[in-house]
């Protein structure tokens, strides 16, 4: 993973968004989606306070209220499984089962080497092409054994950008 963000990058986003307390929800989402680790660290945290003018316990407040907002390290690759209904009956027990097996751990825990991790969502939008999972904003529909296999070694190769 790259490096973690430097306090003048950590500025930047706050001053780009706006540096006030109606904008502390945007500030630590783009602070979190900026950071390699997929976090926010406390030192973050309280440079996000002393901008903006909340204290660091308030700021923790938001961070742990939202599900979204982390506090601890996140793996490189964080991979949403739908399993609504649609999903559920068209074999979404054989994704989580196919993963657990390709990646030595099961549903909700983070690889040793922190580039992966998988977990359960609601729904993802993509009914008709279910089973599916979620990285990021793409969703990979259809799946089965072969095309999630293909899916792990491309991320692990890096030729998925995600």
């Amino acid at each position: 993973m790259s490096q973690e963000l430097t306090l003048e990058q950590k500025l930047e986003i706050i001053e780009r968004d706006g540096s006030s307390k109606e904008d502390v929800l945007r500030i630590l989402i783009d602070l979190q989606h900026a950071d390699p680790k997929g976090y926010i660290d406390e030192e973050t945290a309280k440079l996000v306070g002393d901008k903006v003018g909340l204290t660091l316990t308030k700021v923790y407040e938001i961070m742990t209220f939202y599900a979204f907002l982390k506090t601890k390290p996140q793996a490189k690759y964080v991979l949403k499984i739908c399993n609504s209904s649609p999903c559920h009956f068209s074999g979404v027990s054989g994704v989580t089962d196919t993963l657990k097996e390709l990646l030595g751990v099961d549903i909700g825990e983070t690889t040793k080497d922190n580039l992966f991790a998988y977990h359960f969502i609601p729904c993802c939008g993509a009914c008709d092409i279910g089973p599916v999972i979620k990285i990021k904003d793409t969703v990979y529909g259809d799946l089965n054994k072969e095309k999630i296999k293909q899916l792990i070694d491309d991320l692990k190769q890096g030729l998925r950008d995600q």
